[in-house]
Formats: C-alpha cells, sequence, structure tokens
C-alpha cells in the first residue's frame, strides 16, 4: 500500500506545482471590469484592450482619460463612446506599468466625473 500511495502523490504534486508555475507566468495579464451609471467599462491587460460602453440612452456619451499613475504623461486615444454605443481602445503599454483611468459622462460641454480605476498593463 506504500508504493501505491507514493506513486500517487508524486503526480499530484508535479500538477500543482505546473499550475503554480503556469499562474505565476500569467499574473500580468489580469482583466477587470468596472460600472458606473450610464458605462460599462473592461480591460484586458493582455493587449492593454480598453472597451468602454455606453449603458444609457440619455444624449450623453462615455469619455475616459488614462495617464500612467504617478507622471503627467496621458495614454492617448482618450477612449470616448460619441457617437456609438461601445468603443474599444487599443494601447501598446510596457508590461507591469499602472494606468489610472478617470471616467466622464459627457454631453456638450457638460462633463460629469464618473470616477476612476487604476489597471496594471
Amino acid at each position: 500500500m506504500k508504493k501505491l500511495k507514493k506513486r500517487l502523490t508524486m503526480p499530484l504534486a508535479a500538477g500543482a506545482l505546473a499550475l503554480a508555475m503556469v499562474g505565476l507566468s500569467a499574473g500580468g495579464a489580469q482583466a477587470a471590469s468596472f460600472n458606473y451609471p450610464g458605462a460599462s467599462i473592461s480591460w484586458a491587460a493582455n493587449g492593454e484592450i480598453l472597451t468602454v460602453k455606453d449603458t444609457k440612452s440619455d444624449g450623453r456619451y462615455i469619455y475616459t482619460m488614462g495617464q500612467f499613475k504617478g507622471t503627467n504623461v496621458y495614454l492617448t486615444p482618450h477612449c470616448s463612446t460619441r457617437g456609438k454605443s461601445s468603443k474599444t481602445c487599443d494601447y501598446s503599454v510596457a508590461e507591469g506599468r499602472k494606468i489610472i483611468f478617470w471616467v466622464y459622462s459627457v454631453r456638450g460641454s457638460s462633463m460629469k466625473k464618473l470616477g476612476e480605476f487604476t489597471v496594471t498593463a
């Protein structure tokens, strides 16, 4: 019985180690989603994709601005749903950089801040 038990635990330990290694290597590829009144936003670190959706038919559009955290360097383009219900923006950002995004609801010259969130590329 001892031999059988030893044979079964070795593959389990090897499998657990392999899963842990995959988890460590995929750590930078995170996804996140954020919801605000009238807006739904998702971030995919793998490819640095920001998707902004206007979820309210109120004549306003959603506008997001991103900036590298701790700097005065803004990401371009600013991702806006102006004239659309959804917009996807593709950023080329070095892995591991932290980005803060501000989310606004806009109508004409009126901008209403909905919130902000921080993600890691």
